[in-house]
């Protein structure tokens, strides 16, 4: 048999293996992968609310895998330098994918990353390549175009509504808002208008929504790679220098943060660009330009400089309407990067300018914070990647008071079952990016140093194992500390399929970490059971446990049911916790509205039910979501504290969603 022959056929015996599974168990959605990656790491994170919409606007419009380029690869942060590399390796030996099922024959791309790609991915062009005729004329024939709105309605009410303007009350309604439009054109023209108003916040005499953003991308024309007006993200090298976007976390299957320019889709009011930004290709090599300026909401002193840089993006009071848009802030940076062989190299640098000085006080902890009006940073990043092994990292610079700060990161496939990776980091403590976001133990890429050492394992079928261990010091005093502080961290988490329908997942965790002065010990332990019901219905069943030697033991059960049929579904939560105070609070994530993001806490003693129900009428061109959640405290008579407090123990809140699809 000829060559091609053989190709033929294993493709043919791929697709129909993975058409079996699929006759096995429903479709892989997009509801099962945001579960799947949410993660509590994420829970107070911006960006990462803002990175799954990014992702929601690609799978909703799958690319080829036979013609996506590896800057295309890279916007799915679950993908590794290693599985880019081995899919186009795969496409160039054998002229293409027939299906998805041919990832079966790649072996760095396992079980779980197969169904992420199931999200994204097509595999359309098969086995020769047409040429590309695109043009802005049949782009925008193509064009897809979607309308949404939402609306939250508390069934409850807070204290900051009984006061007047005066004293400090909200100025504005209960209800929350938001409004969108999204043009989207084979994942090469995007148009993108939004508006929002949070609950409190005035809608007369504040410009009708209190937060708008608008942005025009086009990708992919000739040498041109990217180019965007209005609201942007972006992300290079390892982001000690620039990344607006999700962190990616010690335990986390993200791999990496999204990489280059990209459109602001999300409510986020704090990490982004405003202004334009483009991506030129040379050859081997890429050059990135932006240019940015914006108005951020920032507390004052008394001469008239910036105390604090605020990021809530709340305006519901006097005070809070009178920090917005206070300072602006003028950004010019570029990035140069190249990739050839395996080895890819970029520096990044850019200059930034506030219209008034920033003076953060004299506080210990504030000592380390930027001051001043000008601010710069360069960075040099780097990396090798070859079949088993890769090494990358980035070291940075800043000019405000000579800081440093280097990641570096290796990993080793040691065989097709065990990979071996480990970190370094060293953020000196007067260092600072205000668009930095990287691995790291607080929130600021700055006043840290640590290593972690993590082990992937598969060594049996069925079962996955992750465990890694991290230290980390921080040599300048933190909040509540008054002298240098270390802690370590271990978890180990494993995740078994005792069927094709079952899994049972397990996960603990012991952190060592020093606040207020004293060493806190916690440990934390998450089971959870999963099962595929036939082909409508899934359970699943979760216990955690959070011991705090300090406080005591908090727990929580929750109970989820779903249910998908056709062009309907309907998910609900069940959740009963008790924990002795907030430092033993627990993390659940809930079934949501699409594009709606959240990992509350639950802490004290109580129960919460949420339920969201999704329906798609008119040929799946408009959907009706509607989200019902209602908390009760057994410990407590009012929630919350000032303005925010609730004189009741209860807490019930309704949102609608409208989406069109044009």
């Amino acid at each position: 048999m000829k060559p091609s022959g053989i190709r033929t056929l294993l493709a043919c015996i791929f697709s129909m293996n993975g058409q079996f599974l699929s006759a096995q168990a429903p479709a892989y959605t997009w509801q099962d992968f945001v579960e799947e990656v949410a993660d509590e790491e994420y829970a107070e994170q911006e960006g990462w609310t803002d990175a799954m919409e990014e992702l929601a606007v690609l799978a909703s419009h799958p690319m080829d895998i036979n013609t996506a380029t590896r800057e295309q690869m890279k916007a799915l942060p679950f993908l590794s330098e290693e599985q880019i590399e081995d899919i186009h390796e795969y496409i160039f030996l054998h002229g293409g994918m027939r299906s998805l099922g041919e990832l079966l024959a790649i072996s760095s791309i396992d079980f779980r990353t197969r169904q992420f790609l199931s999200l994204f991915f097509t595999a359309k062009i098969w086995p020769s390549q047409k040429k590309d005729s695109t043009n802005l004329k049949s782009l925008l024939r193509d064009a897809r175009h979607e309308v949404s709105t939402r609306m939250d309605i508390p069934l409850y009410y807070r204290l900051g509504y009984s006061y007047s303007a005066q004293k400090g009350g909200y100025q504005g309604t209960p209800l929350y808002h938001n409004m969108r439009y999204q043009m989207e054109s084979r994942n090469r023209l995007s148009l993108g208008v939004a508006a929002e108003k949070d609950q409190g916040e005035p809608f007369r005499n504040n410009g009708g929504w209190d937060h708008y953003g608008a942005h025009l991308m086009v990708r992919n024309m000739g040498r041109l790679r990217t180019a965007i007006v209005g609201d942007y993200k972006m992300g290079f090298g390892e982001g000690l220098v620039v990344n607006t976007g999700f962190t990616t976390g010690k335990n986390s299957v993200m791999k990496r943060p999204s990489q280059g320019i990209r459109a602001k889709r999300g409510m986020d009011e704090a990490t982004y660009f405003r202004g334009a930004a483009a991506t030129v290709s040379m050859k081997k090599a890429d050059l990135t330009a932006w240019l940015s300026h914006r108005r951020l909401d920032a507390s004052t002193n008394d001469d008239g400089s910036v105390k604090t840089l605020q990021t809530s993006g709340l305006h519901r009071t006097a005070t809070e309407l009178e920090q917005k848009r206070q300072v602006g802030s003028t950004t010019v940076g570029a990035n140069l990067s190249w990739a050839n062989k395996g080895f890819h190299a970029g520096t990044t640098a850019f200059y930034q300018h506030f219209q008034h000085a920033l003076d953060p006080g004299t506080a210990v902890y504030r000592q380390i914070y930027p001051r001043g009006r000008h601010f710069g940073v360069v960075g040099l990043n780097y990396g090798y990647s070859h079949l088993w092994f890769s090494l990358t990292g980035e070291t940075a610079y800043s000019t405000e008071r000579g800081g440093w700060a280097t990641l570096e990161r290796l990993s080793w496939k040691i065989n097709s079952r065990y990979t071996l990776s480990g970190s370094y980091r060293f953020y000196g403590y007067k260092y600072y990016s205000f668009y930095a976001a990287a691995l790291s133990e607080n929130s600021n890429v700055q006043n840290e140093s640590g290593a972690t050492l993590r082990l992937d394992a598969t060594p049996i079928d069925r079962l996955t194992l992750t465990a890694y261990a991290d230290f980390f010091y921080n040599p300048w005093p933190r909040y509540t500390l008054t002298h240098s502080s270390s802690g370590q961290e271990a978890t180990i988490m494993a995740e078994y399929r005792l069927t094709h329908s079952d899994r049972l997942a397990v996960r603990y965790q012991m952190k060592r970490k020093e606040r207020s002065d004293q060493m806190q010990l916690h440990n934390r332990l998450r089971l959870q059971y999963t099962r595929q019901q036939g082909p409508w219905w899934q359970l699943q069943t979760t216990l955690q446990l959070h011991a705090l030697d300090l406080s005591g033991t908090g727990w929580s059960a929750a109970q989820r049911i779903r249910f998908r049929k056709s062009d309907f579904q309907v998910s609900a939560l069940a959740s009963y916790f008790h924990t002795p105070d907030y430092d033993t609070r627990l993390f659940q994530y809930e079934p949501l509205l699409t594009n709606m993001f959240r990992y509350p806490s639950l802490y004290g003693h109580g129960v919460r039910l949420t339920a969201a129900a999704h329906y798609a009428l008119w040929q799946r061109r408009l959907f009706v979501e509607v989200l019902y959640g209602i908390m009760r405290y057994f410990d407590r008579q009012t929630q919350s504290s000032g303005m925010q407090e609730i004189r009741s123990p209860w807490k019930q809140d309704i949102s609608v969603q409208l989406r069109l699809k044009i």
